[in-house]
């Protein structure tokens, strides 16, 4: 984010890009959800009603054949903002709950939008499959690495459809790019970067030290906490700052990993690294977070060398690249994509070059619809989308750990797991009476 940038504006362009890359969408042989025909609406069920809550149900309120009977937030002020913005586009006022157990029992709804901190996805989302409810569910998808297992499985044993807000997966020129990274006229790809970076002037570099305090009258701070550690209230571990803390979160290596890892696991058709490495801390901001302001984790794979960076120090790009953004370089010439275009930088002249830009809006919430009526997995499927942000909690836990992480390719999980079993960013003991169920793969 740049300096320029918005706490607002952050929120909006993190809700509005994408990318919907080919991949090889599964038939899944099993009626609309409630046994309801494919012509009728899609009625959600909308759990954690903040920022990105928000932004996806007024994505989805855009679209033909939507209906929001719920919403649900532990804060009030939230829920009742949510409920608003569905009457004021002219709708039924939604009913409203503070527990989303009691949301997941109304048998109208078949569809949930799951926009609540990292910590609370995990539950809800299970208890959506069990209930027999398909899911959008913000990203990334876990607090830890074994609740994204836990959650791929869930999804798997009951066959839902899944889609993960993941959106830059549902924009043409994500889209583009990646076709041309696959295309091979880029040659042999040896190196690919990941990166977001942030001056010491914006609006996250600094969330202050605050002392605990009464928590305010709408909010439900236990229920809030849920199977976190519990902790005394302070409003700079609650609403939107949640993300720097390892309670809640990941920090920049989850929350904006989870777009840019993507979109180079895409281009590489890699899920499987060899080994995982680490360095960084805490440098520059001065405040009460626990996660890194600044990090490159490293990923080897048999012929790929890809990083993720993450720093709060300034805010130039790699190679000249803005903010953020992935880079692939090849023999025949290195490719940089970001949420604003792609540039391309050719190793000879007249070599060949991908298509011209073509900015377009993403579709991701309507591939979600699309998928829920024809059974087909949406662009960003639970099963890959697992896969990333497994591989984001891992340069994390590499870090806790300071140790080098060798991954098991069939089993999906890391080899010297006695190394890493501590790591919060691993897995963590629920606090009662939470429960993380756990289905067969």
């Amino acid at each position: 984010m740049t300096s320029k940038q918005t706490r607002r504006q952050f929120l909006h362009n993190s809700a509005t890009a994408a990318v919907g890359i080919g991949l090889g969408a599964t038939l899944l042989p099993r009626a609309f959800s409630q046994e309801k025909s494919a012509n009728d609406k899609v009625i959600f069920g909308v759990i954690g009603c903040g920022g990105m809550g928000r932004a996806n149900m007024n994505s989805f309120m855009k679209l033909p054949g939507v209906e929001i009977a719920a919403v649900c937030d532990v804060d009030q002020n939230h829920m009742n903002a949510a409920a608003d913005d569905v009457t004021k586009a002219g709708r039924a006022a939604p009913k409203k709950f503070k527990d989303f157990r009691k949301l997941l029992e109304e048998k109208e709804i078949n569809a949930v939008l799951i926009g609540t901190p990292d910590h609370w996805h995990a539950i809800p989302f299970i208890a959506a499959c069990e209930a027999g409810k398909d899911i959008y569910c913000e990203k990334p998808i876990s607090q830890n690495f074994m609740e994204a297992k836990a959650m791929m499985n869930a999804a798997k044993h009951f066959n839902r459809v899944v889609q993960i807000g993941t959106w830059q997966r549902s924009v043409k020129h994500f889209q583009d790019a990646i076709d041309f990274v696959h295309s091979g006229k880029m040659g042999e790809i040896s190196v690919c970067r990941s990166w977001v970076v942030n001056p010491m002037t914006s609006d996250i570099s600094n969330i202050g030290k605050q002392n605990p305090q009464t928590p305010p009258p709408e909010l439900d701070w236990d229920f809030w906490l849920g199977p976190a550690e519990k902790r005394p209230y302070q409003p700079n571990r609650c609403h939107f700052q949640w993300r720097w803390f390892f309670d809640y979160g990941g920090g920049l290596m989850t929350d904006w990993g989870v777009h840019m890892l993507d979109i180079a696991l895409l281009g590489l058709k890699q899920t499987d690294p060899v080994s995982i490495s680490s360095a960084g801390g805490i440098f520059v901001t001065q405040d009460d977070r626990d996660t890194p302001d600044t990090l490159i984790a490293t990923y080897q794979f048999p012929k790929v060398v890809m990083t993720w960076e993450h720093r709060f120090n300034n805010g130039r790009g790699l190679d000249g690249g803005k903010n953020h953004g992935t880079e692939f370089i090849g023999t025949n010439g290195s490719l940089i994509v970001d949420r604003e275009g792609y540039q391309y930088f050719p190793e000879k002249k007249d070599a060949p070059e991908p298509p011209k830009f073509d900015k377009q809006e993403s579709t991701h919430w309507q591939n979600f619809l699309d998928c829920v009526k024809s059974r087909q997995t949406p662009r960003s499927g639970i099963e890959s989308m697992a896969k990333t942000t497994m591989l984001c909690h891992l340069g994390n836990i590499a870090l806790q750990s300071n140790k080098t992480l060798l991954w098991d390719a069939r089993k999906q999980d890391v080899k010297n797991r006695g190394d890493v079993k501590n790591c919060i960013s691993y897995e963590r003991e629920y606090r009662k009476p939470w429960k993380l169920k756990m289905y067969p793969g």
